[in-house]
């Protein structure tokens, strides 16, 4: 990481004033990486401001800013004059409307297999071998050694431990370099802060969407999906959180729950997939991909959303739901079974390689 630090130096610091950009939902670890990123900046009297695309939906991800006073701007779009270029961090695709036209990407940090669509950057640091991006911000930290205060390094570290905490699934799917990461982290952490986050009871809203769920589950093999309808912007998040909840207490390998967004401010429709699986060898970006650009996965997880502005006022709202869901289950079935096909022609091609090699010593 070393070499990487030396790299965001003479390509990342030779700006003045940076854009620090957070496409779609922003989940802790997006936040956590932008945050840390945002404090490294200003230690090299670099100016960086923090925007993300969507507001925050999580009554948890709301006490996180607020116990370590993140300051983003939400929803908010940003006055490009101000800035010279921009960073993405946590987001597959650095490509962004509006703004990839006007300024250069300074800066592109992910976990995620990067998308088709990216534009240069001019630093990039992408590992899938990393449970999150606030992982590789951790050890880009730690190889940078700016010179922060001890309650600025408590804060980033308690924000980074959480970030790697809910993108590994708390822990239970962690990486070589996400141990590094939390050993470099957990002795400036403040942990009466992770604490009191990780006691927040869960709201009645989320048990709620949870149990409709249950109750409108279709089962197809050895995968489900869960069909929820309309939901408002500000409860999108729960859709992961509910994957999360149901692959668990399921008996399914795979799982998916979707519905659909509505932001009446903004008059925007959206479709929203959350994809879960307990199986390793099962792709979901691989999946997620062949169905849209507009999402992506890695091992164990993945999401996907569909816009679809243009029926937001359609005047048949429930015919409009059913279609988008026997639609959405017709798509996922198709996908899954032709994994399997794959995966069974691939067997058929081993055994088949095998047996005529040992005929062929005979």
């Amino acid at each position: 990481m070393k070499k990487k630090a030396a790299l965001f130096k003479e390509k990342v610091l030779k700006y003045q004033a940076l854009l620090i950009y957070i496409p779609g939902s922003p989940d802790p670890d997006a936040i956590a990486s932008a945050y840390a990123l945002k404090e490294i900046l200003n230690t090299y009297n670099c100016k960086a401001d923090i925007f993300a695309e969507k507001e925050l939906s999580l009554p948890q991800n709301q006490l996180f800013l607020d116990l370590i006073s993140i300051p983003i701007n939400f929803g908010k779009e940003p006055d490009l004059k101000n800035y010279e270029a921009y960073i993405v961090p946590d987001f597959q695709n650095n490509r962004l409307e509006q703004i990839s036209d006007q300024l250069p990407c300074a800066a592109h940090i992910d976990h995620h297999s990067a998308s088709d669509e990216v534009v240069p950057a001019d630093f990039s640091l992408i590992r899938t071998d990393a449970g999150s991006t606030s992982t590789l911000v951790t050890l880009l930290l730690a190889a940078l050694e700016p010179e922060l205060s001890h309650d600025a390094l408590i804060y980033i570290s308690t924000a980074l431990v959480y970030g790697i905490q809910t993108d590994t699934d708390q822990f239970h799917h962690i990486s070589r370099l996400d141990v590094q990461a939390l050993d470099l982290l957990v002795r400036y952490a403040n942990r009466d802060i992770l604490k009191r986050i990780n006691s927040l009871p869960p709201p009645q809203e989320l048990l709620d969407i949870y149990r409709q769920a249950k109750d409108n589950a279709v089962s197809y093999r050895n995968w489900g999906f869960y069909g929820l309808g309309y939901i408002s912007s500000g409860s999108r998040d729960y859709l992961a959180l509910i994957a999360d909840m149901v692959l668990k207490s399921s008996g399914y390998n795979t799982v998916a729950v979707f519905a659909l967004i509505e932001n009446s401010q903004k008059k925007e429709l959206y479709l929203d997939v959350s994809l879960r699986t307990k199986s390793r060898s099962i792709d979901l970006n691989r999946i997620i991909k062949k169905i849209t650009l507009n999402g992506g996965g890695r091992q164990y997880k993945g999401a996907y959303q569909v816009k679809l502005d243009y029926f937001y006022n359609t005047p048949e709202k429930d015919l409009f739901w059913q279609t988008v869901e026997a639609t959405t289950i017709d798509i996922l079935q198709k996908n899954r079974d032709n994994l399997y096909r794959a995966g069974m022609e691939n067997i058929y091609a081993t055994l088949k390689e095998k047996l005529l090699a040992i005929f062929n010593r005979e």
